[in-house]
């Protein structure tokens, strides 16, 4: 198995983890524990994108 087969997929971006959590906020049958993990991809994707800007101006 090639090194690229064993990683896993790419997050979506935050925009979309946001979106995500937001949908399922409005859902009354959306589980608290799947609209937190939405929301924290959201937030874990964004604080990724503020470390790699502050890692180019150094």
């Amino acid at each position: 198995m090639a090194a690229d087969e064993q990683r896993a997929p790419l997050p979506p971006e935050p925009l979309e983890c946001r979106q995500k959590a937001a949908a399922l906020l409005e859902d009354k049958y959306a589980s608290p524990s799947e609209v937190t993990a939405w929301a924290l991809l959201a937030v874990a994707g964004e604080l990724a994108a503020i470390r790699r800007e502050m890692h180019r101006k150094r």
